[in-house]
């Protein structure tokens, strides 16, 4: 599948069942709770389980299935997510205009990490498989 705004591609997971994710702005996808029969069991409404950033080889490996268009900007404009430095520990805000805040754990907790992951890891993430979490602790 191309990187089209507002495309919605489809992958299948191990069980046999398929995931679904909507392309947004920048490198970003969102990827459905809903878990369909089949690549024709679209998800009906946009509820998402989690949106992260995603390599395009990865965004290639989706099947597209329809493009929904967006009404808003901030419908295709991701939440913030957070940085922490590796080094001296301290915790930013990252906005997907590039802004970069400096911030607290507090305000971190809740938020995404600021990462690209691969489709397989996605996976992983959507049956329940938590092994991704201890890459991304806080």
């Amino acid at each position: 599948m191309r990187r089209i705004v507002g495309n919605v591609g489809a992958f299948k997971l191990p069980n046999g069942e398929y995931g679904f994710g909507r392309i947004f702005k920048y490198a970003d996808v969102a990827f459905y709770r809903h878990i369909g029969k089949n690549e024709k069991d679209l998800p009906k409404t946009e509820d998402y389980a989690f949106i992260v950033g995603v390599y395009n080889s990865s965004v290639s490996l989706m099947k597209y299935v329809e493009n929904r268009p967006y009404v808003t900007e901030s419908e295709v404009t991701s939440p913030p997510t957070y940085i922490r430095d590796c080094i001296s520990g301290e915790y930013s805000i990252y906005y997907a205009n590039g802004d970069i805040v400096p911030s607290t754990y507090e305000e971190c907790k809740n938020l995404e990490a600021c990462a690209v992951w691969e489709l397989s890891h996605v996976i992983d993430r959507l049956m329940g498989d938590d092994k991704w979490q201890k890459c991304m602790a806080l």
